[in-house]
């Protein structure tokens, strides 16, 4: 029988990593396919003479050098069963192979099989890369193919893909392959490994049924300290989406929560963490919270500690069974039919942190969200503070993407304020009792040898408290429109 053959390019781009790339080099060798490495390079690299290394930038911007590798794919079409292309970081092994020709023959004509990327810390607990932030599982993809369950994960870029021949074959006529380097959903190094995805018509999938098979060692285990979700933890969550593949979970998205605005810092996270400014502002004596938009539960888990029954609308049904295995009750649904679910109950805490800037109407969200606010009760509210000066300035003179701020239509984005919530706060009965401008990271007057702060001139985000005074008046807690 034929050997199978793997053409493998490996993107290095200085030193750093020279070490892990020799080995990396080492491991392909010695795997039973036939195998042919190439390094892209800056600069000259001596790494045998068996290693082809291709030294030049596709354009001037350095980080260009991962589009280095589409033209040799595509001059080598024929030569080929298989392609890679990965950073020189990333340890791959026979198996990961063996795994993706497997579900290839299984999966349908538009779906590659994916790979993740894991991290080990110095006490030998495994991390996953991807899921941070925004990035999370889509509940309605879970499918089955063959012997395998896939479902597809929105975070696309591992730093190493494969294709077939007959994929590369597609993804060069679809037009989005040989393209010059570019800016996209993801930055340029990240665009390179990731638009047979994104610009060629093919959708990443991750057999969650054979999840280690493809995962593959990001072995700088650099960001090891930074990434919130273990093995362990990341394990649950595809059980949860195999429950949902066998009709046993709910299979829903509270709302979208997702900006069109992909490289900057304005996302919702599903993996939230706690923050103090929120803490302290949250009625300390509230006996029951309901959380709008939760992610996996570490806020609400902290609220719990305190002695509150908390109640969430988690932004998913994977992420929602994270939060209620830390013992959050947890509805599941559209915003919609958590509030119809809702109706009735009121509490005396409303939390709703990082998510009305994403909708399209924040004031119907912040509208809504009250009615659940009993007498004597309190609504907290976060968001970003597009009224800082650095952000005001390039959204008046519509400077790169800020330009899109100035539709929801183009942004995903509404640029809400307190003072444009406030109105919709007052409109539901509640009165504003404070607001706290957070996180002022430019430059800031000086006064008697002290930095201070510049309220909304400076603040990145903001935190408002408002409450339902003790009586209730006529038609505030009537059923939705």
């Amino acid at each position: 029988m034929r050997k199978i053959k793997l053409l493998v390019t490996i993107c290095s781009y200085g030193e750093t990593n020279l070490r892990l790339l020799q080995q990396i080099i080492q491991t392909y060798r010695s795997m039973t396919m036939e195998v042919d490495v190439i390094v892209l390079s800056e600069a000259p690299k001596n790494l045998g003479p068996e290693i082809r290394v291709v030294v030049g930038l596709p354009s001037r911007n350095p980080f260009s050098l991962p589009f280095a590798h589409k033209p040799i794919f595509a001059g080598n079409v024929d030569q080929y069963d298989l392609f890679a292309y990965s950073e020189d970081d990333i340890g791959v092994t026979e198996v990961n192979i063996r795994a993706f020709l497997s579900a290839t023959d299984q999966l349908e004509s538009e779906e590659i099989a994916g790979f993740l990327r894991y991290e080990v810390d110095e006490s030998g607990r495994w991390f996953v890369s991807e899921p941070w932030g925004h990035y999370h599982w889509k509940p309605e993809s879970v499918r089955r193919r063959g012997d395998y369950t896939v479902a597809e994960f929105t975070n696309e870029h591992a730093g190493f893909y494969m294709l077939t021949q007959s994929q590369l074959r597609k993804a060069i006529a679809s037009g989005g392959f040989l393209r010059a380097p570019y800016n996209g959903r993801y930055d340029m190094r990240e665009a390179a490994a990731t638009d047979p995805y994104t610009s060629c018509g093919f959708r990443k999938v991750i057999c969650i049924s054979n999840l280690e098979d493809f995962l593959v060692h990001h072995m700088s285990n650099r960001y090891t300290s930074q990434l919130p979700v273990s093995l362990a933890s990341f394990k649950e969550q595809i059980q949860t989406l195999i429950r949902i593949g066998d009709g046993v979970h709910p299979q829903t998205t509270l709302c979208e929560v997702e900006s069109k605005l992909w490289s900057s810092g304005w996302q919702k996270s599903y993996y939230e963490q706690p923050r103090e400014e929120w803490l302290q502002m949250l009625p300390k004596d509230a006996a029951t919270v309901l959380s709008i938009g939760c992610g996996w539960g570490a806020t609400e888990e902290r609220l719990k500690q305190r002695g509150a029954k908390v109640t969430a609308l988690p932004l998913d049904s994977v992420i929602g069974a994270a939060a209620a295995r830390r013992g959050i009750e947890v509805i599941y649904g559209t915003l919609e039919g958590c509030f119809k679910t809702l109706d009735g109950r009121r509490f005396d805490c409303v939390l709703l942190t990082n998510l009305l800037h994403l909708q399209p109407n924040p004031g119907y969200l912040v509208e809504h969200s009250s009615r659940f606010v009993r007498a004597g009760g309190a609504l907290l509210l976060h968001g970003i503070n597009f009224d800082r000066i650095p952000w005001f300035i390039r959204r008046h003179y519509g400077s790169g993407q800020f330009r899109k701020l100035r539709t929801y239509e183009m942004s995903g984005i509404s640029t809400c304020s307190p003072g444009t919530v406030a109105r919709s706060i007052r409109k539901s009965g509640l009165r504003v009792a404070g607001v706290r401008w957070l996180n002022h990271t430019i430059n800031q007057r000086r006064i008697r040898g002290n930095l201070i702060p510049l309220g909304r001139l400076t603040a990145r985000e903001w935190v408002l408290l408002a409450q339902r005074r003790q009586q209730h008046h006529r038609g505030i807690d009537k059923g939705f429109e």
